[in-house]
């Protein structure tokens, strides 16, 4: 068989495993990206059919396009008044969880240098960058996850937010570190000031650029090309912003709410038009996401491959980010009224993706010593985070489904109900919790 042949079967066997991968998590809630990267593998390291050199060359390039898509689609679909009411909590969430994730990470680098895993060369600045690079959880997997899940959007919005945040700190950090450690200068000041400045402009530029649609979206409403022009223009928007020393991502993310959420804002502006998305259009998009989607985590088991001394750092950094967020997410929702059910649902979401794929290469790239190896041990970080996640965000789920449909809840179980808005069967005359 030759390579155009191979080549098509290939696509076709993603598709197909895509395709089944959402009707298995729709009845199981197992995510569908663990079969794709099942796919990923066997095409890659066990067959050999994929050179990883390539792969190497086209991340950067396969990365960009995926966080401009999915991040649209999943910030399109959020509601910005609900969005507004979780964002303190969210970013409270975003800011422990990442710094618990990278204090972690650095302290396993440690250790794992001492037995030889890693070269001895690295130094405690090497694991933070390790740490941020792995540091978030991944909006590419949690805002599909949450879409499809049918989780209150009080809970859900939470972690869609929290993952494009983080999102946005593992790039901005990330990049700040490598600076440092090629410029051999440790200067929190400037990593502080690179971060403000990278979120000032995402968040103002994107800002603008959805405001601009919201005004100009009627002179293309309707037109057959509506949705080329609209990628087109958040492809531009990612330039910009990256080029200005914004973070792209959160800029795609502040565009996509607006434009999501243009008939309330236009009101409230007093805008003329303020169109919805046109339904075809979401669609549409939401097409172009599930094949984006699909190419991406098989991409992650494409590159999956030995020594298998990495392949165990990778996963025990993996289980290592799961203990790390325990805390993390007790401490941000302390006095929000949750039950232990939603903080353990919570805890679980927190499986790593797209922006640590493409984080992992970077270092090589810009000239760091000894990081050729990262890519090994921040993919099969990657995919433990990803079997953590399948293994308990179905358990906890349908706990909370249980709690909130039972007619006689326990005090916690009855926060639940309140969270999941479906009221309370109880006779406890004892008022709910706020929520949040």
């Amino acid at each position: 068989m030759g390579p155009v042949e191979l080549f098509l079967l290939t696509i076709a066997a993603i598709f197909v495993v895509g395709v089944i991968g959402e009707v298995i998590f729709e009845k199981t809630n197992v995510p569908d990206v663990i079969w794709l990267i099942l796919v990923g593998v066997i095409v890659g390291p066990v067959l050999g059919w994929v050179d990883k050199q390539i792969l190497n060359e086209v991340a950067p390039f396969f990365g960009a396009l995926t966080l401009v898509i999915v991040l649209f689609d999943g910030g399109s679909r959020l509601n910005l008044s609900e969005l507004i009411k979780v964002a303190p909590r969210s970013l409270s969430l975003a800011l422990a969880g990442f710094l618990f994730s990278i204090v972690a990470v650095a302290c396993f680098a440690e250790v794992a240098r001492l037995f030889g895993l890693i070269p001895p060369s690295w130094t405690f600045l090497h694991g933070l960058m390790l740490g941020a690079i792995v540091g978030g959880a991944s909006s590419v997997v949690i805002m599909p996850a949450m879409q499809k899940a049918g989780l209150p959007p009080a809970l859900a919005n939470i972690v869609n937010l929290e993952s494009a945040l983080t999102d946005v700190l593992c790039v901005v950090v990330t990049g700040a570190l490598i600076e440092i450690l090629l410029s051999g200068a440790l200067e929190f000041q400037m990593a502080a000031t690179t971060l403000g400045k990278s979120f000032g402009l995402g968040l103002a530029l994107g800002a603008i650029a959805g405001l601009m649609w919201l005004v100009l979206h009627k002179l293309w409403k309707g037109a057959p090309h509506e949705y080329p022009l609209t990628l087109g223009g958040l492809m531009v928007l990612y330039v910009v912003i990256d080029k200005s020393g914004g973070s792209a991502a959160l800029g795609i993310l502040t565009a996509a709410v607006i434009i999501g959420n243009a008939v309330p804002l236009s009101r409230s502006l007093k805008l003329e038009g303020g169109e919805p998305l046109n339904p075809q259009l979401q669609h549409f998009h939401g097409v172009i996401t599930f094949m984006v989607k699909s190419f991406f985590f098989t991409f992650i088991g494409l590159m999956l491959s030995p020594p298998w001394s990495l392949i165990l750092f990778g996963g025990l950094l993996g289980i290592g980010l799961l203990l790390s967020r325990i805390p993390a997410v007790w401490l941000a929702t302390a006095k929000s009224g949750m039950g232990r059910t939603e903080r353990s649902l919570i805890t679980v979401m927190m499986p790593r993706g797209m922006a640590a794929g493409v984080l992992a290469i970077l270092p090589f790239q810009k000239g760091v010593s000894d990081s050729e190896f990262l890519p090994v041990v921040v993919f099969s970080c990657v995919v433990t985070t990803l079997l953590l996640f399948a293994g308990g965000f179905p358990v906890y789920k349908n706990r909370l489904v249980e709690l909130v449909r039972s007619p006689a809840l326990s005090a916690d179980d009855n926060v639940a109900s309140v969270v999941a808005g479906s009221g309370t069967d109880s006779d406890d005359p004892t008022p709910p919790q706020e929520p949040l």
